[in-house]
């Protein structure tokens, strides 16, 4: 990452942000980790929610609960995807779990994308 310093503001920005979003809780989730910033989004984005890597979202009751929370974000982060590729999203297991990490992984990209690096 060409500017550290300016992506952890960057993300500072967007945890400290008033409302209460999606977006907030990735920047959050990522600033609390005990290792490199950049090297958490690399490995979120190769290896996914799945791998168990953010601990708010392992267990199904806490994936349905951040779905529930986030439904109307996720469905335009699905929505947008769905037009990129010009079908639906093929949803392999139980449909909260997936749009939940689906979500925060999508968001994880778009803050990535946004901050320009």
């Amino acid at each position: 990452m060409k500017n550290r310093s300016a992506f952890l503001a960057y993300l500072n920005s967007i945890a400290n942000s008033d409302e209460d979003t999606l977006a907030k809780y990735v920047a959050n989730e990522a600033l609390d980790r005990d290792y490199s910033v950049e090297n958490w989004f690399e490995d979120l984005l190769q290896y996914g929610c799945v791998s168990g890597m953010v601990s708010g979202l392992v267990y199904y009751c806490d994936t349905e609960m951040f779905f529930d929370k986030y439904y109307h974000e996720i469905m335009e982060l699905k929505e947008e995807y769905e037009e990129s590729i010009g079908q639906p999203m093929q949803i392999p297991y139980q449909l909260k779990n997936h749009l939940a990490w689906f979500g925060f992984e999508e968001t994880a990209r778009k803050i990535l994308l946004d901050f320009g690096d």
